[in-house]
């Protein structure tokens, strides 16, 4: 799991583009995933599944799966 930009103030400890680990049942899904973080999924506006941007948040993760998540991001 990588959290980039100011997602990483959701967990604790996080700090911004540095993996850390998510321990969740093999085929969990996002929601999952974004309780098991303590992260509101509508926070979230682009994810990615080992390396490919992924829209479809019904997709079940499986065990290895490398995650980012990236919030809308701002700026002029």
């Amino acid at each position: 799991m990588r959290l980039f930009a100011s997602l990483e103030r959701s967990v604790p400890g996080s700090r911004a583009g540095e993996p850390f680990l998510v321990e969740l049942d093999d085929g969990a899904s996002w929601a999952s995933l974004f309780d098991a973080m303590g992260v509101d999924g509508d926070q979230i506006h682009l994810a990615y599944v080992n390396g490919k941007a992924v829209s479809d948040r019904s997709r079940s993760l499986s065990d290895g799966d490398r995650v980012g998540l990236f919030p809308a991001v701002g700026g002029g």
